[in-house]
């Protein structure tokens, strides 16, 4: 569902695309629709048909840490925010600067997808091949076919998203101006009824 470079040259309007996309979404994200606000406050629940206890780097050298590994219509939510897909790893991390610890959800799917509701009563919903949610900082990098909707309001399609739950700001595509390439496509606003002239017909 990404969108790949076509055969033909690419136009002006190909490259403001490109140069100014990841810009305009974040501040198209982060000004008017804000993420709910009481997600944070709430519980972390993951749900899965079944779960198993991985050993990996303490006892295998070399190998991914260790962690859970969840298979099977597996769902996880966090108040509004809401995710779903076929298997999740989750791996106990460490705050940067910090003895906190969180948690990392790595979700796959085919896709995987995540929704999560806006304070100013719409909603975000989202689909990639991967989503690694990171319980700590908020923050969801999407992978793979990625695409994004802000109801009402925008659309994103691209290769790589980063998403922040916490305020709503989005970001993609490469600013160094390489081959990932993103599309939007903005919603006409409501039109506005004509005013009244106050007199009678």
């Amino acid at each position: 569902m990404s969108r790949t470079p076509s055969s033909r040259p690419a136009s002006a309007a190909d490259h403001a695309v490109r140069v100014l996309a990841p810009c305009l979404l974040l501040i198209l994200a982060s000004a008017p629709a804000f993420a709910l606000s009481s997600d944070r406050e709430q519980d972390l629940t993951v749900r899965a048909n079944h779960q198993k206890s991985m050993l990996g780097g303490t006892r295998n050298p070399g190998g991914e840490p260790d962690h859970t590994l969840l298979t099977g219509n597996v769902n996880m939510a966090q108040g509004s925010l809401k995710a779903r897909g076929d298997q999740a790893r989750i791996f106990d991390v460490s705050a940067p600067g910090t003895d906190t610890a969180t948690r990392r959800l790595v979700l796959t799917g085919t896709p995987a997808r995540m929704e999560q509701r806006l304070d100013d009563g719409g909603a975000m919903s989202a689909q990639a091949a991967t989503i690694d949610y990171n319980d700590g900082t908020g923050i969801a990098e999407l992978t793979g076919d990625v695409v994004v909707v802000q109801e009402g309001k925008s659309q994103f399609r691209g290769p790589h998203m980063v998403y922040n739950t916490n305020t709503g700001a989005m970001e993609g595509g490469s600013s160094a101006g390489g081959g990932e390439q993103v599309e939007l496509i903005f919603k006409p606003k409501p039109k506005q009824p004509p005013a009244s002239s106050g007199g009678t017909p």
